[in-house]
């Protein structure tokens, strides 16, 4: 369904693949990083920030040249997913076991503001990173996984973009502009105000479309919208919105 690079949305065999310029535009306001045959044009790198969520949750996840952080209980999922980090941070509350001593380790204090995941992205951050993936980040915990949703918003507001991956859900977010998200079929897809009102929001290529609407946060409209057309098309003109795609489960298999 998709090109060579699992993560471009760009149709197999599609022929702005390789024409550096083209694929840029294709990509402009896509979650997804642009990626081009041409070895010595390839976009960023994206920073891989591995949780400590349930691992059975998100079994699987590709890295080619990713810079990878494992947080605390993080580094046990980069283990079990064949990662090796490149930064390991967190306070080892989780996570008591040895840690390779060739890599670098961030320590942070038990008590502190941040979470372990968002002191792993603000690290990012640092780096100079602005394309991040969040993986082992759902399930658990309700508040880590709250938190972690916050950090989207975070993310959005330091100039930066992420994406919560994991086999049946996952989340972005988009602040005082627009995102597409590629058709996934199979699943459903939501959008909330993430600080409100969000002003001046429109939904296209959805089956339940909005134009120019107001979103609050005590107002959940944007539950359990569908796909429709290659992409869906999610603009917000002031304030923050969160994205979910959630797959589909049936409720009554037999019925």
């Amino acid at each position: 369904m998709h090109n060579e690079k699992s993560d471009c949305p760009c149709p197999r065999g599609c022929t702005r693949h390789g024409d550096c310029t083209a694929c840029e535009r294709r990509h402009a306001h896509s979650v997804y990083p642009v990626y081009c045959r041409r070895k010595d044009a390839r976009a960023q790198k994206r920073c891989v920030v591995v949780a400590g969520g349930p691992l059975s949750l998100c079994d699987q996840v590709r890295v080619s040249g990713d810079f990878v952080i494992a947080c605390d209980a993080g580094y046990t999922a980069c283990a079990q997913l064949g990662l090796r980090p490149d930064l390991v941070v967190g306070d080892f509350d989780s996570y008591g076991g040895p840690v390779d001593p060739s890599l670098p380790v961030s320590r942070m204090p038990a008590e502190k503001d941040d979470t372990d995941t968002l002191a792993g992205l603000k690290l990012g951050l640092a780096r100079g990173y602005r394309d991040f993936v969040m993986v082992a980040a759902f399930g658990g915990r309700l508040d880590h996984t709250i938190a972690n949703l916050q950090a989207l918003v975070f993310l959005c507001e330091n100039g930066a973009r992420g994406t919560i991956l994991s086999n049946d859900n996952q989340a972005w977010a988009v602040r005082n502009g627009s995102i597409e998200i590629e058709r996934m079929d199979g699943w459903h897809l939501s959008v909330f105000a993430a600080d409100g009102p969000c002003e001046g929001v429109t939904l296209e290529h959805v089956a339940y479309p909005l134009r120019d609407a107001v979103l609050t946060p005590s107002f959940p409209i944007g539950v359990s919208n569908e796909f429709c057309g290659e992409a869906a098309r999610i603009s917000v003109k002031r304030g923050t919105l969160l994205i979910v795609a959630s797959k589909e489960r049936l409720q009554n298999p037999a019925g």
